[in-house]
């Protein structure tokens, strides 16, 4: 049962999962000025795997590791993925769909964190939100498909036991 359309799913979450982290997808952008010893224009860049601090005006940028987002969303990618084969287990497949869930809610938390709590800019700040901000909701939507492409091969399985 590996064509189902659950599998399409999973493939989905682990697709924006990993290529959220390698291309460093940007979620949020901040501009604003940084008070060091003068006061320089900043533009920030913040993404899955880091934020970039680009001073502008000079040459220099600054990257900041978004640590466990990072392996928050690699987590979440392998999980997906690892359920995908897991097809003749689906009460397995049931589990993980549920961590995933779980790694979700960590992962919306985390994006709030770097994105809101954390300061990057000092004197005037002005963010932008950028649409991958739906990210969470899309993988919460491709997770709730999968799981009910799950519950309905379990239920097709079972009804075909009672036939037997």
């Amino acid at each position: 049962m590996i064509q189902r359309k659950q599998t399409l799913w999973l493939a989905l979450i682990s697709l924006i999962c990993f290529s959220s982290i390698w291309i460093n997808i940007p979620y949020r952008d901040v501009d604003g000025k940084m008070d060091g010893k003068i006061v320089e224009d900043v533009k920030t860049h913040i993404g899955f795997s880091y934020t970039s601090v680009e001073i502008v005006g000079k040459e220099r940028t600054k990257t900041i590791s978004n640590t466990f987002l990072k392996y928050d969303t690699l987590l979440l990618g392998l999980c997906s993925l690892a359920s995908i084969f897991l097809y003749k287990q689906r009460k397995r497949q049931f589990l993980l769909s549920k961590v995933i869930y779980g790694l979700l809610a960590v992962m919306a938390i985390l994006m709030f964190y770097y994105g809101w709590s954390v300061r990057y800019v000092d004197i005037e700040p002005d963010g932008q939100i950028i649409i991958s901000i739906i990210f969470p909701i899309i993988l919460a939507y491709a997770n709730f498909r999968a799981t009910a492409g799950i519950k309905h091969d379990d239920n097709l399985v079972k009804s075909y036991d009672r036939i037997r």
